[in-house]
């Protein structure tokens, strides 16, 4: 069973690694030219100005190729599109959308939106056609935190609601990380968890596993031929997965 991290028209718009893992961006600001923010990962910015948008790439980025399609999606309310289960029509207030040729590096390309927006850009989704590069650009630090507390929230809740799946899903996991038959450290048991769409946390302790929804990795369960995981369900019940380097997880409940 595959834990999803987002629902809603986020995922379906841009690929779920990119958004999960969230991007370095850097917001920007109206300049005269309109409002514009980067990605620093991708190396991509994006200039909204009325129902006008420019996507440019700076000269050291390697993210698409040249003149292949893409679109650019920019939304005034992330809320409304967070919580969508699908993409927005084009003609939606909050949501405006176009294709675009994908630039060359240090070069950009020039479309129009679907409509200007009602209100400022708060966040914008660039990806080509084949999903090879994608990027979220955040138009403010604020925006970007409160579409990842959204991001959290909803993964939680996902997560509490099929405990058993998600502590199942982050065994196998913890499993990938075996080498010469020993486990990796609790702290890359997290890393490898949480690569695989699962959002997860380390405990000290059972006692320290205190938010519903979250796969917590058991340090003090945990060791070189045992790894333990850890989840409070909906109805406030703790769960364990104990894995071996092999083999399935035996599931318990904790009393």
């Amino acid at each position: 069973m595959q834990l999803r991290r987002l629902s809603g028209a986020l995922i379906c718009a841009v690929s779920l690694p990119t958004l999960a893992l969230g991007l370095a961006a850097c917001g920007g600001g109206d300049s005269g030219g309109g409002a514009s923010a980067s990605d620093a990962a991708t190396g991509l910015t994006v200039t909204v100005s009325n129902d006008e948008v420019k996507l440019k790439r700076s000269a050291k980025s390697t993210s698409g190729t040249a003149g292949t399609s893409g679109t650019v999606s920019c939304t005034d309310d992330y809320g409304k599109l967070a919580k969508a289960n699908a993409v927005p029509a084009p003609s939606t207030t909050w949501y405006a959308t176009t294709l675009i040729d994908w630039p060359a590096a240090n070069k950009e390309t020039t479309a129009h939106l679907s409509h200007k927006l009602s209100g400022a850009p708060q966040l914008c989704i660039a990806q080509t056609a084949d999903s090879s590069a994608s990027a979220v650009v955040y138009f403010s630090p604020k925006v970007k935190a409160a579409v990842t507390e959204l991001q959290t929230d909803s993964s939680r809740r996902q997560q509490a609601a099929q405990a058993t799946a998600a502590l199942q899903a982050g065994a196998r996991a913890a499993v990938s990380t075996v080498s010469q038959k020993a486990f990796a450290s609790a702290d890359d048991l997290v890393s490898a968890v949480t690569a695989q769409g699962i959002y997860t946390k380390k405990a000290a302790s059972l006692s320290d596993v205190t938010e519903t929804g979250t796969v917590y990795v058991v340090a003090d369960q945990t060791t070189k031929t045992t790894a333990t995981l850890a989840m409070m369900d909906t109805k406030k019940v703790v769960h364990t997965a104990t894995q071996g380097v092999s083999g399935n997880p035996k599931i318990k409940t904790v009393k």
